[in-house]
């Protein structure tokens, strides 16, 4: 029987409103609250005719998510409301006449879009204040302040906003912190008169990328907030990534004050539903399928950043094109990229070499499957010595073939007991 709402779910869009909100209802008791901010935001209705109920939804990738994996939870929703109907999802259509694009200071990556970007439970309030500045919507807050490690999508997000904007017929900025300096003090040095700073106030969206290379730069500083003061006093919006916290940086009071009062939020790795979304969002763009146990090994792998994600995937999908794709090697390709992305430097790749030169194994095999004992000595011996190292259990683990914390913290017990019986493994080879 379908609820009350039933009786005035007609094609009036008033009705149809108070219908769709009914249905949205049902289905936040049902879906996780990270899977209906991030697929139903922006869902509504666009018509029914008595038979059929169209969905409309705001890009392509939401329509085929809400198609292929959530149908029948909303198809068993729209019965409650509508009654026995047919559902159809509709994505945006051919804008009636596009806007002309807006002036771009700077440069905008237009493969940088929202479209393109994996939302997660660490990112969504980035996510979503950075759509609400594209599209202007009414009372968004500004400035929008994303920060965290690199890797993570923060200059993705700055572009996807930037070209959204620009694409709407708005003026735009795109600039890093290291462009803006430049471009200041090329001012300052030639006596333009401040033409640069003309620029920036008649701007809709100003975006700044690397906040914290400003740090110190006390001239610069007031420059940008200038430039901040102008944009948002003529209604305009601004948007800035950073490594760090504002509070945690060099900045002027001045500055770090107007920065804090819109939204300040943290980016976080993806957690595993966004990992495996990820993954195989990059292999459809590829156009390859990679099978399932080569995506739940990816998947499990927890890289601290997008980038290292994205080289362990790119990796499987060069190895599959080549009909080479077994688990030892993509294990082992998993492995070479984590160590470049953990340590930053070549002293960890030394180290699994010279680990793997000492036991008479490949290095390779450290982070593999097999159980003969010499590399599951090798492999024991690195888990405590990466350790040693500061790595925590689930990077030592991501690094050894995606093994879990308490595999890692087994193997590092036995590695230290290996430690004391090899004490030349703590230190390099002299040459």
């Amino acid at each position: 029987m379908p609820l009350e709402p039933a009786a005035s779910a007609s094609s009036e869009p008033r009705h149809l409103a108070r219908a769709w909100r009914a249905v949205l209802g049902c289905l936040e008791v049902q879906l996780n609250p990270h899977t209906f901010a991030t697929w139903l935001k922006g869902a509504v209705p666009g018509t029914f005719d008595g038979r059929t109920l169209v969905i409309e939804t705001p890009n392509d990738i939401a329509r085929d998510w809400l198609d292929t994996r959530l149908r029948p939870v909303i198809e068993r929703a729209v019965a409650q409301v509508f009654g026995e109907v047919e559902v159809l999802f509709r994505g945006p259509g051919i804008p009636p006449a596009a806007a002309a694009p807006g002036r771009i200071l700077g440069t905008v990556d237009p493969s940088l879009s929202f479209d393109e970007y994996q939302p997660s439970e660490g990112n969504l309030l980035a996510f979503h204040a950075m759509r609400d500045l594209a599209d202007a919507v009414p009372g968004a807050l500004s400035p929008v302040v994303i920060y965290g490690p690199p890797g993570l999508g923060k200059t993705h997000l700055l572009h996807a906003a930037a070209g959204a904007a620009s694409r709407a017929g708005r003026a735009v900025a795109c600039l890093d912190a290291g462009t803006f300096t430049s471009r200041f003090v090329g001012e300052v040095r030639s006596g333009n008169g401040g033409e640069f700073h003309e620029a920036l106030s008649g701007l809709d969206l100003l975006v700044l990328d690397d906040l914290q290379q400003l740090a110190g730069r006390r001239a610069t500083q007031e420059a940008f907030a200038a430039a901040l003061d102008a944009v948002m006093h003529r209604g305009g919006y601004v948007a800035v990534a950073s490594e760090q916290h504002p509070f945690d940086l060099d900045l002027l009071d001045r500055l770090t004050s107007r920065l804090v009062q819109g939204i300040v939020t943290r980016v976080e790795p993806f957690d595993d539903a966004a990992r495996r979304a990820f993954i195989e969002r990059v292999a459809r763009r590829h156009r390859i399928a990679l099978p399932g146990w080569a995506v739940d090994r990816l998947a499990a792998c927890r890289a601290p950043s997008v980038r290292l994600l994205l080289g362990a995937v790119n990796q499987a999908i060069a190895l599959q094109r080549m009909g080479r794709l077994t688990l030892d090697r993509l294990d082992a390709g998993v492995a070479r990229i984590a160590i470049a992305e953990f340590s930053g430097t070549e002293p960890t790749a030394d180290l699994l070499d010279r680990i793997a030169r000492y036991f008479e194994v490949e290095a390779a095999e450290i982070a593999g499957r097999s159980r003969q004992p010499r590399i599951g000595e090798a492999r024991a011996v690195a888990a405590a010595l990466l350790q040693e190292q500061g790595m925590s259990l689930a990077q030592v683990g991501a690094l050894l073939g995606g093994r879990d914390k308490s595999t890692v913290s087994a193997l590092a017990r036995k590695g230290l007991a290996l430690l004391d019986a090899h004490p030349a493994l703590r230190r390099p080879r002299s040459a």
